[in-house]
C-alpha cells in the first residue's frame, strides 16, 4: 500500500498550530521532527509531516495546507521556511527512510530507545531498551516531548500501578510504564491505524499486560476499574478537552503527566490542571517544552 506524506517546514513556535490545521482536515496524528530526531534540521526548525493512504486524494489536502501554513503570520506566528511539500512511500520503505538517522538514543537514567533493526546492548546494569519500529511516522520515542514524559514516569512508577496512555502513537510510553513496573497499561489512540502501529511496537518488547484500543480521548475507556496514573503527550488543544474528562477514570489518589506542551502554554494548562481538582507537583523542560506531573486533590470529583 501507498502513503502520501505532507511534511510542513516550518518553527517551533508554529509547530503546533500546523498540526492543529492537520488536525482540522482529519489527517490522524502527526509527526514532528526538530534537530533531535532529524540532525539535518538547525535548531529553530521543525517538520510537521501527517501521513495519509493512497486511496485518499491529496491534492485538495495539499492546497488547503499550503493555504493555511500561509496565513500563519496573521496570528503572530513564524511560518519560517513555510514549505509544504509530498512524498510517496510505500509500505516497503518505511524501514529504509527511518534508518538514514534513528539509532539508538539514552532519553533517561535508566530508559534507552532502539529501533527494531539496529544491535544494540545496554551499556550499563539496569538499563531498559525498548524496541520500536517507526512504521507508519507514529515517532521514534526521541522527541523532546516524549524524552520529558519518560522522565517523570521512571521517577512516579513503583511498581503494581493500573496505567492509562491516551494518545498513544508508537506505543513507547505505554511499554516503559509496564517495563518499568506497571501491572496493566491501557493505551489508546484515535484510529485503528495508529493502534495498529502501536501493537506492532508492543510486540518488539518483552511485555503482556498492555491493551491498545481506538478511542477518541476517553469515549472507549472503560471505567470499572478506575486507574493509578494518566498519560498524555498530545497537543494543548486536546489537552484542553482531555483534563475535565480525567478525574472519571482515575483514582482519587491518582496522578497525571501531561506532555506535548510549548512553553507559551503552560499556564494555560496549569489553569485547567487546577479547575479539574488537581495542584502540579512537579515540572520539567527541554527547550521549548513542558512537561507536568500533576496530583489529584482528594474529594475533588
Amino acid at each position: 500500500m501507498e502513503w502520501t506524506a505532507i511534511t510542513v517546514t516550518t518553527t517551533t513556535a508554529a509547530s503546533e498550530a500546523v498540526a492543529q490545521i492537520f488536525a482540522d482536515l482529519a489527517l490522524g496524528g502527526v509527526q514532528i521532527d526538530d534537530q533531535a530526531t532529524n540532525p539535518e534540521l538547525d535548531a529553530q526548525t521543525v517538520q510537521v509531516t501527517a501521513y495519509i493512504p493512497g486511496t485518499r486524494p491529496a491534492t485538495g489536502l495539499v492546497d488547503q495546507v499550503r493555504k493555511r501554513v500561509g496565513r500563519l503570520a496573521d496570528f503572530g506566528l513564524p511560518e519560517g521556511a513555510g514549505t509544504v511539500q509530498t512524498t510517496t512511500i510505500d509500505d516497503s520503505q518505511w524501514t529504509k527512510v527511518w534508518e538514514q538517522y534513528y539509532h539508538a538514543v539514552r532519553l533517561t537514567r535508566y530508559l534507552t530507545v532502539a529501533p527494531r533493526w539496529e544491535d544494540y546492548t545496554p551499556q550499563q546494569p539496569g538499563e531498559i531498551v525498548l524496541r520500536l519500529d517507526p512504521g507508519q511516522a507514529f515517532g521514534t520515542g526521541t522527541h523532546p516531548t516524549t524524552r520529558l514524559v519518560l522522565q517523570l514516569l521512571e521517577g512516579v512508577v513503583r511498581g503494581g500501578e493500573r496505567v492509562l496512555d491516551v494518545g498513544t502513537g508508537s506505543g513507547v510510553l505505554a511499554v516503559a510504564a509496564e517495563r518499568l513496573g506497571a501491572a496493566a497499561v491501557l493505551a489508546t489512540d484515535i484510529d485503528d491505524v495508529a493502534v495498529a502501529s502501536a501493537e506492532q511496537n508492543i510486540a518488539l518488547n518483552p511485555v503482556h499486560h498492555i491493551r491498545v484500543i481506538a478511542s477518541d480521548l476517553l469515549q472507549a475507556v472503560p471505567r470499572t476499574e478506575p486507574f493509578d496514573l494518566v498519560l498524555a503527550n498530545i497537543l494543548p488543544d486536546v489537552l484542553e478537552r482531555l483534563v475535565p474528562q480525567v478525574p472519571t477514570v482515575l483514582d482519587s489518589h491518582g496522578q497525571v503527566i501531561l506532555s506535548g506542551i510549548l512553553v507559551r502554554k503552560e499556564a494555560d494548562v496549569r489553569t485547567w490542571l487546577a479547575h479539574t481538582g488537581f495542584h502540579v507537583t512537579m515540572t520539567v523542560t527541554d527547550g521549548q517544552w513542558v512537561a507536568l506531573l500533576a496530583q489529584r486533590t482528594e474529594g475533588v470529583a
